[in-house]
C-alpha cells in the first residue's frame, strides 16, 4: 500500500466514526423530541379535559342567570334545562344497556 492509500483510508476511517457519532446524536435527538411529543400530547389531553369542564360550567352559568333573570327569558331556561334532562335520560339507557 501506497502512502496515499493509507492517507485515503485513515480518512475515510475518520469520516466512519465522523458518522456513527452524529448517526448517535440523531437518534438520542429524536428520542428527546419523542418524549416531547408524549410530553405535549398528555398536556393537549389536560387542556382538552379543562376546556370541556370550563365549557359545561359555562353552561351551567349561562342557565342558573337565565333562571334569575327576567319571566321573557324563563322559556329559554326551560328549554335548556329540557335538553340537559333529555341528555342525562339517554345517558341513563346507553348504561342500562
Amino acid at each position: 500500500m501506497t502512502e496515499e492509500d493509507n492517507i485515503l483510508l485513515n480518512d475515510l476511517k475518520a469520516n466512519t466514526q465522523r458518522l456513527f457519532r452524529e448517526y448517535g446524536n440523531l437518534e438520542n435527538e429524536i428520542k428527546l423530541l419523542e418524549n416531547k411529543v408524549l410530553d405535549l400530547k398528555s398536556d393537549l389531553k389536560l387542556l382538552e379535559k379543562d376546556k370541556l369542564e370550563i365549557s359545561q360550567r359555562n353552561e351551567q352559568l349561562k342557565i342558573a342567570t337565565l333562571l334569575l333573570s327576567g319571566v321573557d327569558e324563563n322559556r329559554e331556561a326551560k328549554q335548556k334545562i329540557n335538553k340537559l334532562v333529555r341528555e342525562i335520560d339517554k345517558c341513563i339507557a346507553l348504561l342500562n344497556e
